[in-house]
């Protein structure tokens, strides 16, 4: 019977922990909106063009550097927009849906004016 109480106290220790730097923050959602870039409208909504998605992305948001600070939108922010690219695996090389990424960018106008570079 012990045992059966380890495994589930095992998990909520693994996620124990200082939280993640802004810029490792940023650049998971870089990643996981480059991987959507094939859905419909997300290339256009972003400005990518046939720009390299990621290394744009990095150099409009400036979240490249470890002491890159998120400030517009914040890391709270952030973090909410965040929920539908991550709901379905925390794998960080699993794309998202299209319906995921179409939640994301109908939901956060203010992440997707981050993401072009300009002010929301």
């Amino acid at each position: 019977m012990r045992m059966l109480a380890v495994g589930p106290l095992a998990w909520v220790l693994a996620c124990v922990g200082p939280p993640a730097p802004d810029a490792a923050l940023c650049q998971d959602v870089l990643s996981r909106v480059c991987l959507a870039r094939s859905c419909p409208g997300v290339s256009e909504q972003l400005g990518l063009g046939s720009q390299e998605c990621f290394a744009t992305l990095e150099a409009r948001t400036g979240c490249g550097t470890e002491a890159f600070v998120l400030t517009e939108p914040s890391r709270e922010r952030l973090l909410v927009c965040r929920q539908p690219l991550v709901r379905r695996s925390t794998d960080p090389g699993k794309a998202p849906t299209c319906g995921e990424m179409a939640e994301v960018v109908r939901d956060c106008p203010d992440l997707t004016a981050f993401l072009r570079g300009s002010a929301p």
